[in-house]
């Protein structure tokens, strides 16, 4: 699949792509925020790459400037969830690109494939409470939030709560 949405080509991640998703994931600012604090070496990218590119669960999109084929970010799609009709969904953008409103594209891009083309249901995602930016541009989106995980992420040395997210088709059709 290639789609371009108005600034940015979208598409699935090859293995050119490998080291700019890697050095993203190891960014600081980036790093905080994830699951997953680990950094990523490149022969451990390589094994990822290589599970990921054959998974059923699990799929990763990169976006990339239309003008000059620049890295902006990352998209993941996990636990994917055929039965059901839903994933979880997340962003990664690069820190120079950030509130730029190429997250917001990438996202949009995202709803119109997952609900209209392949007729997913539900949308969801967690983030970290504190991490305001990125809970204030999926309310922008439409996610509502349904819980928190209580002392989830250890940051900071101290854990921190993790907002659950989701989107339901029904309401994302209703002003999409």
């Amino acid at each position: 699949m290639k789609n371009r949405v108005s600034r940015l080509a979208i598409r699935i991640m090859e293995k050119r792509d490998i080291e700019d998703v890697r050095l993203l994931h190891n960014d600081n600012s980036v790093l905080s925020l994830l699951t997953d604090p680990l950094h990523v070496s490149e022969i451990s990218q390589e094994k990822w790459f290589e599970a990921i590119s054959v998974s059923r669960q699990s799929k990763r999109y990169v976006a990339r400037l239309l003008d000059g084929d620049i890295f902006v970010g990352v998209f993941r799609l996990d636990q994917i969830d055929l039965v059901n009709k839903s994933v979880i969904v997340g962003a990664d953008v690069i820190h120079t690109y950030r509130r730029a409103g190429y997250a917001t594209e990438m996202f949009e891009y995202f709803f119109e494939y997952l609900f209209l083309q392949c007729g997913f249901n539900r949308l969801n995602l967690t983030t970290l409470e504190y991490n305001y930016p990125a809970r204030n541009l999926y309310l922008k989106l439409g996610f509502q939030e349904e819980g928190i995980e209580r002392l989830a992420i250890f940051r900071d040395g101290k854990y921190q709560n993790l907002v659950r997210m989701s989107l339901l088709a029904t309401d994302w059709m209703r002003n999409p």
